[in-house]
């Protein structure tokens, strides 16, 4: 008899249920087989832990094992072949690299530079331009004294020539030097304050001239990558960073907006009341007995066909799993796409789901550029293709259309772009650029019009406290600014990265879980009210179960909950590839689902 079959034959040590073993729990704390009758005590002593299961059949427990040793092997293949070659024994590619980088940092300043002086050279010209017709409008006094000039040579000259000098005598004595100089001087004065004439000077500051090169020193920056860190960045289980951008210069485009040393920036504070309620402020807000209408969830059911569902697809792999909301059910399906590390995907109302990015090539960096759209009766198309490929973005479903924006270009540059796919004219659009460019930010629709968007990490790896609004009636960005009172603002921490966000009714937008700098799970959460203003409320009142990220953080609204997967962290730091966590949100507290496994 072969092992297989021992296996599958084996009988539950407990002696009550007399069933063969079917399933595994794979989970670290467990790794227990069961049978049937055990599979639901097992479910409920995960739920009293507090702590995610992992039962799947005997087949998908050795297929997952295999796979997840054969992803070790084939990138453990990498870091001998390609990584070490890479980063160690080819200094030509770096440093060409880098100074092509630094080059054009360079150009853009000196294009700066060069723009700047222009703009100065063109002021001195209109004001001497100025000062020359106020000048053309006093001539007539020129030419005046210029005439008397003339007439008092002809007199010294007669006076010194002239056989008969008697009369010129009489012309030079009677002559008032000193009232002929006062008349002119006053007509001078008089005339030129009339005209306001402008003495123009160029004057240059030698010292900040001097202080230039110190100020080029903060732009351009050569650091160092640990060799530990590097090798994260081609890691399959590495948590969440994208590394296909190189993070050791550090170009003109950088925003100053988190830095670890000056501290991260503020959002403006309201002055504190006394009398502020405390409600919702409870020890244990997940189970809080007060009814929090600022939580409650009245937007509509995000479906809008048969097809209700969650889903995530496995990274160089082609497995997709779906989390049918229906049947309570797991499945798991087949594509004829091997889709890239750090790709987006979304799902559409209807039931499509949109395939976009990813980083298809280390080492010449190159990124997915085709759209691709699945449809459960197993049907993959290539609909259209990004004018900016990328990785590590985000997508977001508005009436009718699929928006992609920031994450990781091509050529190492974090990405401005927004881009979308409009399902009527069934073409690709370039939309007006954010403002700050961003790595897995929480983006969500609010009002079937604007798309905000929350946080994510900059080029150098940290995290951002920005929150923008893109308007999709005006193809206009703005930068949100929100007020937070005192009290909230000692509780709130900042925005992290592959966090998740949905409106859950008419004013609040819930935002929650996510990645700290460190790559450390999170389950810090807040409400971002809009009304007249934008105000952060309610700041960790509704945290996660579990402090984790989220690599889908599309939420899904269904019969008035939250649905959402969370990413499952395993062996320290790596993150489970080939499962998540089923979260729900009710409006008074999150819990973790556990819906059957379907063969």
């Amino acid at each position: 008899m072969s092992a297989a079959q021992t296996l599958y034959n084996a009988q539950c040590s407990n002696n009550d249920h007399k069933a063969q073993i079917t399933n595994y729990c794979a989970c670290i704390d467990c790794l227990r087989p069961l049978c049937p009758e055990c599979i639901q005590e097992h479910y409920q002593f995960h739920v009293q832990a507090k702590t995610p299961a992992a039962i799947q059949s005997i087949l998908n427990t050795r297929t997952n094992c295999e796979r997840k040793i054969g992803k070790a092997v084939e990138q453990l293949k990498k870091e001998y072949e390609q990584y070490d070659i890479q980063y160690f024994f080819n200094p030509d590619e770096i440093l060409n690299q880098e100074i092509s980088r630094m080059n054009e940092a360079k150009q853009q300043m000196i294009e700066i530079i060069h723009l700047f002086f222009k703009q100065i050279e063109n002021l001195l010209e209109t004001k001497v331009k100025e000062n020359l017709l106020k000048v053309k409008n006093i001539g007539g006094i020129f030419q005046r004294i210029q005439t008397v000039i003339e007439q008092l040579e002809i007199l010294r000259n007669n006076l010194l020539t002239s056989p008969d000098p008697f009369s010129h005598f009489h012309k030079a004595c009677r002559l008032d030097v000193k009232s002929l100089l006062d008349r002119y001087k006053s007509d001078l004065k008089k005339s030129i304050k009339s005209k306001e004439l402008d003495p123009i000077n160029v004057h240059i500051d030698e010292h900040k001239l001097f202080n230039l090169k110190n100020e080029l020193s903060k732009i351009i920056i050569i650091q160092t990558t640990d060799h530990e860190e590097a090798g994260d960045n081609v890691s399959v289980l590495s948590k969440n960073k994208d590394q296909s951008i190189n993070y050791s210069v550090q170009g003109v485009y950088a925003q100053q907006t988190n830095n670890p040393q000056g501290g991260p920036p503020h959002f403006q504070q309201k002055p504190s009341k006394q009398q502020m309620s405390s409600l919702g402020d409870n020890d244990e807000p997940q189970y809080g007995a007060i009814s929090n209408q600022d939580f409650q969830i009245s937007r509509p059911n995000y479906f809008v066909g048969q097809h209700k569902f969650l889903h995530f697809i496995i990274n160089k792999a082609n497995v997709m799993k779906i989390c049918n909301l229906e049947t309570k059910q797991w499945m798991t399906f087949e594509i004829d796409y091997e889709v890239p590390e750090f790709h987006r995907s979304i799902v559409a109302p209807n039931g499509d789901i949109y395939i976009t990015g990813g980083l298809i090539d280390y080492k010449d960096n190159r990124k997915e550029p085709i759209v691709r759209r699945y449809t459960l009766d197993g049907k993959m198309q290539q609909i259209g293709q990004l004018s900016n490929p990328r990785s590590s973005h985000s997508m977001v479903y508005c009436n009718q259309a699929i928006y992609i924006l920031c994450g990781y270009q091509e050529h190492r540059k974090m990405s401005y772009s927004l881009e979308k796919y409009n399902f009527h004219t069934q073409k690709m659009e370039l939309c007006a650029p954010c403002k700050t460019p961003a790595n897995s930010p929480a983006c969500c629709v609010f009002n079937d019009r604007y798309i905000y968007k929350f946080g994510g990490y900059d080029q150098n790896g940290w995290n951002l406290l920005i929150i923008e609004r893109y308007d999709t009636h005006e193809n206009k960005w703005q930068h949100i600014d929100p007020e937070i009172s005192q009290q909230e603002s000692s509780k709130f921490q900042t925005m992290y990265q592959c966090s998740s966000c949905v409106q859950i009714n008419k004013n609040n937008i819930y935002v929650f879980g996510g990645y700290d700098n460190d790559d450390k799970g999170v389950s810090f959460s807040f409400l971002l009210k809009i009304d007249d203003k934008h105000t952060i409320h309610q700041v960790n009142n509704k945290p996660l179960l579990y402090p984790e990220g989220f690599w889908n953080n599309q939420v899904i609204i269904h019969d008035h909950k939250l649905f959402v997967l969370q990413n499952i962290e395993v062996d320290g730091n790596q993150i489970d590839e080939f499962n998540r966590s089923l979260l729900c949100f009710d409006g008074q507290g999150w819990n973790e689902l556990q819906y059957q496994i379907s063969n």
